[in-house]
């Protein structure tokens, strides 16, 4: 139950710089000094969405540290919500159904990669507008200490710096001027037109050790997908289409930073793969799939798809590669909603998985603990 608590009151901590609503949508900016993505900001927060929000991130973060949701009986849950105004009380309660193994249905959880070779989708929390009966038990110990904490922010440039200015991708028109010395990313996206319409990821320039953030004058962010980027390339088979980015950037080493879903943006700072590329290096990232009904797998599968998309290009096609991706790279969490992605296959930093690099220890028993819901 410890172990329980703990994990709750860090998650809380972890993610209190995360916000949604949907009266911020109009309000919505990347703070591109040092690329910290989809932070969403707005005079007014719808309260109610918010909240569900807040409910999907606190699950997402027990999730990555080996727990489950179980939903309980009416009566189950009934009994537990006697208890809502006493949080010390609901502990208690509590007590005997996380330390003992499930006897509800398990809702989700532990991580499972979901994002990348399962059925999450970045958009709008929804039906978790009811707070877990494991959040309410510790309510008392997370205002404390989300309070002692602080606000969380973006780091702000060195006095004198200023923040950089993220990355366009090219236009299809100005492809005659891609100097081949610079570096160059390749991305394509496959999915139903308004679906791709949608989504877009972000990628974040880190500094050379892998933390962020990196203020060097040089830009450390770039955008690529959605309807308002540039593309050099669309095709279309049947209901299926394919957009293609390219975008100059400055070497480094870059993360997959955030999948982002119109203003929506899932912050994936609990772990994401990332690359080092050179000037002179052009490297495809692969061809995202954005499906309907959910998961985003990045397929590294064919090369001939980049060569295809660089064929205007000769020099750039002729040296393309696939990014070398590398799990596990973390950082503070802003945006909508926290969450990890992992390239399978991909090796890890530190040879550790996602989840090992969180603050806070994984809990790691013969038998799973839960989270009651």
């Amino acid at each position: 139950m410890a172990e329980h608590n703990d994990a709750l009151v860090d998650c809380a901590v972890t993610t209190r710089g995360l916000v949604n609503g949907s009266d911020a949508m109009g309000a919505v900016t990347a703070a591109t000094g040092g690329g910290l993505l989809g932070a969403i900001v707005g005079g007014v927060i719808d309260n109610n969405e918010n909240r569900q929000g807040a409910a999907a991130n606190i699950e997402n973060c027990m999730a990555l540290k080996g727990w489950s949701v179980i939903g309980l009986t009416d009566d189950e849950g009934k009994a537990l919500e006697a208890w809502d105004d006493d949080p010390p009380v609901l502990r208690e309660q509590l007590a005997p159904l996380i330390e003992q193994p499930a006897t509800g249905i398990v809702l989700r959880g532990p991580f499972a990669n979901e994002l990348a070779v399962g059925d999450f989708r970045v958009e709008q929390a929804g039906d978790l507008e009811e707070v877990s009966l494991s959040r309410r038990a510790v309510e008392d110990l997370t205002e404390a200490a989300v309070e002692a904490a602080g606000e969380l922010k973006p780091p702000k440039p060195p006095k004198g710096v200023k923040a950089p200015k993220p990355v366009k991708a090219t236009k299809e028109k100005d492809i005659a001027t891609i100097d081949p010395d610079k570096a160059q990313v390749v991305l394509s996206m496959l999915g139903g037109r308004t679906n791709l319409n949608m989504y877009s990821i972000t990628l974040q320039r880190l500094a050379d050790d892998g933390s962020e953030v990196v203020y060097d004058g040089a830009p450390t962010s770039v955008t690529l997908g959605g309807n308002l980027t540039p593309k050099i390339r669309k095709t279309r088979e049947g209901d299926i289409r394919r957009y293609d980015f390219l975008a100059e950037i400055p070497p480094g080493i870059w993360k997959i930073a955030a999948i982002n879903w119109s203003v929506y943006a899932a912050d994936l700072c609990f772990g994401a793969p990332a690359f080092a590329i050179q000037d002179g290096e052009t490297l495809f990232l692969g061809t995202l799939s954005v499906p309907e009904e959910g998961g985003y797998p990045l397929d590294q599968s064919d090369l001939g798809v980049a060569h295809d998309i660089l064929e205007p290009l000769p020099t750039l096609a002729e040296r393309v590669k696939f990014a070398a991706l590398t799990n596990g790279f973390t950082s503070d969490c802003f945006g909508s909603y926290a969450y990890a992605y992992e390239q399978p296959g991909a090796p890890f930093v530190d040879d550790q998985p996602a989840a090992d690099t969180l603050a806070v220890e994984v809990i790691d028993n013969p038998e799973p603990d839960i989270e009651s819901e």
